[in-house]
C-alpha cells in the first residue's frame, strides 16, 4: 500500500480527519492516489484493486455513507476506462470534478444557512462540524449573533468549534455536554451538522445530538441540520440501518477500572420529528421530503 495512502487511513481512523465532509474528501484523495500508484496491467486487475481500496477505506469509519456515495460517484465513472491509463486518467479528471461539486455545495449550503439566522439571535451547536462552522461565521459578519458549543465528549471535538469561531471573531461560549438543558432557555435555535440521513429522514450524527433534539423540541425550540446530499444513506431505501460506529472505551476511561464496563457509541439517531429542516446544496427540506429530492437530485447527476 502506498505510503501516503496508509497515512490518510490512520489519519481518517483515529479522528485526526474527522466530520463526514472530510472524511469523504479524505478517502477520495486516498483512492486517486492508490490508482495513480498501481501496477495493474489490465483493466480488470486495476478495478478489482480499486474495489479492495474502496473495502479498506469504508471499514475505517462505517457510520459514514458520504464516503460510500463518494466512492460510488469514483467507481460509476472509472468503470467506463478502456484500459489501465484511461483509468488513471479518468481517476484525476473525477477527482476535479468532485472537487468542485464539494466546493459548491459547500458555498450553497453555507449561503442558505447564514441565511436563516436572524440578527440577535442566539445559535446553540454539537460536535465539529465545518459546514456550520461556515454558517456561523457568515451569519456572524452581516449580524450580531451569539453561539454556544459544546465541548462534545469524550474526544472533546466541541473544542475544535469554538477555537475556528473565536479565532474568526465569533461571540461563542462553550458548555459542558450536560449544561445543554441548562442554556437552552437562552437559545433560539440549534444547528448542527450530519453524518448520515436516513429514508426516512432520521439523522445520525455525534451522540449527544438526540438528546439536544429533545430538549429543543420540548422547549419549541427550531432545529436545523446543515448537511450536503451526498450524506444521505440510499442503504436504508432497503431497510438496512446505517450502523453505529462503537469506538474504543479508553477514549472514555483511559485507565480501565476491574469490573467496570464502558460503552462508547459515537453516533446516536435524531427522528424526523425532532427536525424543522434539512439545510442542503438544492434548499432547505423538511425530513419528510429528503428522499424525494435526493432520488431527484441524484437523478440529475
Amino acid at each position: 500500500m502506498v505510503k501516503e495512502v496508509k497515512k490518510i487511513m490512520h489519519h481518517i481512523k483515529t479522528l485526526k480527519i474527522q466530520g463526514a465532509r472530510r472524511v469523504a474528501a479524505a478517502t477520495a484523495k486516498a483512492l486517486v492516489l492508490s490508482i495513480k500508484k498501481s501496477k495493474a496491467k489490465t483493466k480488470e486487475e486495476i478495478l478489482r484493486e480499486i474495489e479492495h481500496a474502496s473495502q479498506n477505506l469504508l471499514s475505517l469509519r462505517p457510520t459514514e455513507p458520504m464516503a460510500r456515495n463518494t466512492l460510488r460517484f469514483f467507481f460509476a465513472k472509472l468503470e467506463h476506462g478502456r484500459d489501465v491509463e484511461e483509468i488513471k486518467k479518468l481517476a484525476e479528471e473525477t477527482m476535479k470534478i468532485y472537487d468542485k461539486q464539494f466546493t459548491d455545495a459547500f458555498l450553497k449550503i453555507t449561503e442558505y444557512g447564514s441565511e436563516l439566522i436572524w440578527d440577535g439571535q442566539t445559535i446553540l451547536t454539537h460536535c465539529h462540524s465545518t459546514t456550520v462552522n461556515s454558517i456561523l461565521v457568515r451569519a456572524s459578519k452581516k449580524k450580531k449573533i451569539k453561539v454556544y458549543c459544546t465541548e462534545t465528549r469524550p474526544l472533546y471535538q466541541g473544542h475544535k468549534t469554538a477555537k475556528e469561531l473565536a479565532s474568526a471573531k465569533v461571540d461563542v461560549t462553550m458548555i459542558v455536554d450536560s449544561a445543554v438543558k441548562y442554556i437552552m432557555k437562552d437559545v433560539d435555535l440549534v444547528m448542527v451538522g450530519a453524518d448520515a440521513i436516513a429514508t426516512d429522514g432520521s439523522l445520525y450524527n455525534k451522540i449527544g445530538t438526540s438528546t439536544i433534539a429533545t430538549v429543543a423540541n420540548d422547549m419549541k425550540i427550531p432545529f436545523y441540520s446543515a448537511t450536503q446530499i451526498y450524506k444521505f444513506d440510499p442503504l436504508t431505501k432497503f431497510g438496512k440501518m446505517t450502523e453505529i460506529e462503537m469506538r474504543d472505551p479508553k477514549e472514555v476511561l483511559p485507565k480501565p477500572i476491574k469490573g467496570l464496563k464502558v460503552i462508547n457509541p459515537a453516533f446516536d439517531v435524531t427522528l424526523p420529528q425532532y427536525i424543522r429542516a434539512y439545510i442542503t446544496e438544492i434548499g432547505i427540506i423538511p425530513p419528510q421530503n429528503v428522499m424525494t429530492a435526493v432520488e431527484k437530485y441524484l437523478s440529475n447527476q
